[in-house]
C-alpha cells in the first residue's frame, strides 16, 4: 500500500510540474511582450534623435537609422538653451523633493502617531486635495503668488519661489506618511519617551530612518513630477532666464513645423535625469513596494 501511494503522490507531482511549465513560459511571454511594448517607444525616441534630416520622414519608418548623427544632441543642448533649463529644472525638483519629503513626513507623523482636536477632519481635508484637478487651481495660485504681501509688484511672479512653494508639500506626501507611520508599533514612540525623548526627537531619530522606504516613493515620485512639470512653471514665470527643461523642449515645435530629430535628443537628454534618479532609490522603492501599508512587524 505504502509503495502505491507512493507512486500516486509522484504521478501528482509530475502532472502538476507539467502544468507549471506552460504556465511559466506564458508568464514570461507576457513580460517580454509587455517589457517591449514599454521600452520601444523610448527605442524609436532615442532613434530619432541619431537620424539626419534625410531620414527622418523615410517611408515605411525604420526605428535606428542607417547614418546615426550624434551632433543633433549637441545642437539640442545649444539651440534651446538646455545649460540653464537643466539648472532651473534640477533646482525647482531637488527642492521640491527635500520639502516634500520633510513637511510631508511632519504632518504624516503628526496625524498617525499624535492626538489633537479635529486630526480626523484636517486629515480628511488633506484627502479632498487628492481630487482636484490641479487646472482648477491655476488661477487661484496666480493670484496668490502675484498678490503675496510685503513683497514688490508682481509678487512672487518669475521667481524660483513663486515656482516652487505652491507643490513645496502636496497631499500626496501627507497621505502616504500617514499610512506608512500608522502600520509602525506604537511601542517605538513610548520606549522613546522613556529614554528622555521629545516629540521631534523622536521623529528624527526614531520614526524617520524607518521611514526610508516610504520616503524613497515621495522623492522619486516629486522628482519625477517636478522634473515633467510644464503648465505651472509657463504660468507663473515669463522670464526666459526662469524656464524649465519642458518649457525648452517646447521650443522645437514651432507653429507649422517640428524639429522631430532636435526635438527627440531633446527628450532623451531630459529623460536621462529621471533614470539616473530612479536607478539610485531603486532600491529603496522596491522596499517600499512590500513594505508600504503593512509597517514594519519587528
Amino acid at each position: 500500500m505504502a509503495a502505491v501511494a507512493s507512486r500516486s503522490r509522484l504521478a501528482v507531482r509530475g502532472r502538476f510540474r507539467r502544468r507549471r511549465v506552460p504556465t511559466a513560459a506564458l508568464s514570461y511571454a507576457l513580460a517580454v511582450f509587455f517589457l517591449i511594448v514599454f521600452l520601444f517607444p523610448f527605442l524609436y525616441m532615442f532613434g530619432t534623435a541619431l537620424k539626419p534630416n534625410t531620414e527622418i520622414y523615410t517611408w515605411p519608418p525604420r526605428v535606428l537609422p542607417n547614418n546615426p548623427v550624434w551632433t543633433d544632441f549637441i545642437a539640442a543642448w545649444n539651440g534651446a538653451h538646455f545649460s540653464r533649463y537643466f539648472l532651473n529644472s534640477t533646482v525647482v525638483a531637488a527642492v521640491s523633493v527635500v520639502t516634500n519629503v520633510l513637511f510631508g513626513s511632519m504632518a504624516g507623523y503628526a496625524f498617525a502617531r499624535l492626538r489633537f482636536p479635529g486630526r480626523n477632519l484636517m486629515f480628511l481635508l488633506v484627502l479632498a486635495t487628492l481630487m482636484i484637478p490641479n487646472a482648477v487651481l491655476i488661477v487661484p495660485l496666480f493670484l496668490m503668488m502675484k498678490d503675496v504681501p510685503l513683497t514688490d509688484p508682481g509678487g512672487w511672479l518669475n521667481t524660483y519661489q513663486g515656482i516652487i512653494l505652491p507643490t513645496a508639500v502636496t497631499g500626496f506626501s501627507i497621505f502616504l506618511m500617514r499610512q506608512f507611520l500608522a502600520g509602525l508599533p506604537m511601542d517605538l514612540d513610548e520606549q522613546a519617551e522613556i529614554d528622555g525623548c521629545n516629540l521631534f526627537q523622536t521623529y528624527w531619530h526614531v520614526i524617520l530612518p524607518l521611514s526610508r522606504p516610504a520616503l524613497a516613493i515621495i522623492a522619486v515620485f516629486t522628482a519625477l513630477t517636478r522634473w515633467n512639470d510644464y503648465t505651472w512653471p509657463l504660468v507663473v514665470a515669463n522670464n526666459p532666464d526662469l524656464y524649465t527643461v519642458q518649457i525648452g523642449l517646447a521650443g522645437f515645435v514651432h507653429t507649422h513645423v517640428a524639429v522631430w530629430n532636435l526635438l527627440m535628443a531633446g527628450a532623451v537628454i531630459a529623460a536621462v535625469p529621471m533614470f539616473v534618479v530612479y536607478a539610485v532609490a531603486q532600491p529603496y522603492f522596491a522596499q517600499s513596494l512590500s513594505a508600504l501599508g503593512t509597517g514594519i512587524k519587528e
